[in-house]
């Protein structure tokens, strides 16, 4: 049986997933591991780009499969997987799926690094526990939810979920270490790698059209979903499942 492995995003767990999961694992054995820090004890002593990519290459290794394996990130897990192929391309499939990648003009990214300074500032002023408790807390994943939510039909579903989930990384400064990756990094096309990007049609971090623009210069193929915005894991599961079967076979 051929093996799926999916990697989660920014303030998220394996949970986040699950449904995606469950509908491939009726045809692919999937392994959906929590990053460092996040649902985990275990933590990266070296939390940067460098740090995921050899924690994500040691992980598969460790895994001693017998046939290589497929894998796919969504949002900040796109931008982790992206990278950790350029180095390590020979670890997996060459088909790769990644979710929400996270693409930004010039303009953008320059917004996004102002944005990540202030809010770092901002978040040190507080001491450790406090910091922890309002990365934590209920208002934030409710901000977080209903800005990357588009299908508000399910918008109190996705605020439970944000609510039980979105507190469970190991520190403030962890999570802060996260923050900076998905805000001051991008999703980047493997150049030895057979590309699918999945992205919702109102996808409010990464526009529809910066990612067919991408998509159209890296000549690679990109399935967009209607109705639906940054998370294609909890609002359209079944269609996201269905995308990466057909992507794989």
């Amino acid at each position: 049986m051929k093996t799926i492995i999916l990697i989660h995003g920014l303030r998220g767990t394996h949970h986040g997933l699950l449904d995606i999961a469950n509908h491939l694992s009726q045809k692919y054995k999937v392994i959906t591991p929590d990053l460092p820090g996040s649902g985990v004890r275990v933590e990266l002593s070296n939390k940067t780009m460098d740090g995921y990519v050899e924690w994500l290459h040691s992980y598969i290794k460790g895994l001693k499969l017998k046939q290589k394996p497929y894998i796919i990130g969504h949002s900040m897990g796109s931008i982790i997987v992206s990278h950790y192929l350029e180095k390590y391309p020979n670890d997996v499939q060459s088909k790769v799926i990644l979710m929400s990648p996270i693409f930004r003009s010039k303009i953008s990214q320059g917004v996004s690094d102002i944005a990540f300074v202030l809010a770092d500032g901002f978040l040190h002023l507080l001491p450790k526990t406090p910091r922890r408790n309002f990365l934590a807390s209920k208002a934030v994943s409710f901000c977080i939810s209903h800005f990357l939510t588009c299908d508000k039909t399910m918008q109190k579903q996705i605020d439970q979920l944000h609510y039980r989930y979105g507190g469970r990384f190991s520190s403030a400064d962890s999570l802060i270490a996260d923050m900076k990756i998905s805000m001051q990094q991008q999703t980047i096309i493997p150049s030895r790698k057979q590309v699918c990007l999945i992205i919702g049609e109102k996808d409010k971090l990464t526009s529809l059209k910066l990612a067919k623009r991408t998509a159209e210069k890296h000549h690679i193929k990109i399935d967009t979903i209607p109705n639906s915005g940054h998370l294609i894991n909890y609002e359209r599961p079944t269609k996201v499942a269905e995308l990466i079967v057909r992507a794989i076979i």
